[in-house]
């Protein structure tokens, strides 16, 4: 239980860090650069392809976040 209090809370929240947390954020990025590129289409597919993955994604200023449902 101890070691729980000493995990950093945002990788906590996302969970296991992990190859597939480097894939998700591949995906974001890519995601990002078809926003900054105005194809909202393929923006769209990659947001429901990760929906679809069980992630949620927040857009904030400062970027996108993401957190697993």
């Amino acid at each position: 239980m101890l070691g729980l209090l000493q995990e950093d809370p945002e990788k906590w929240f996302k969970g296991d860090i992990s190859d597939e947390d480097a894939e998700i954020d591949a995906l974001i990025a890519e995601r990002a650069a078809a926003k900054k590129a105005r194809d909202f289409a393929k923006a769209d597919a990659l947001r429901d392809q990760l929906q679809g993955q069980g992630i949620v994604l927040e857009d904030t200023k400062d970027g996108t976040i993401w957190r697993r449902a």
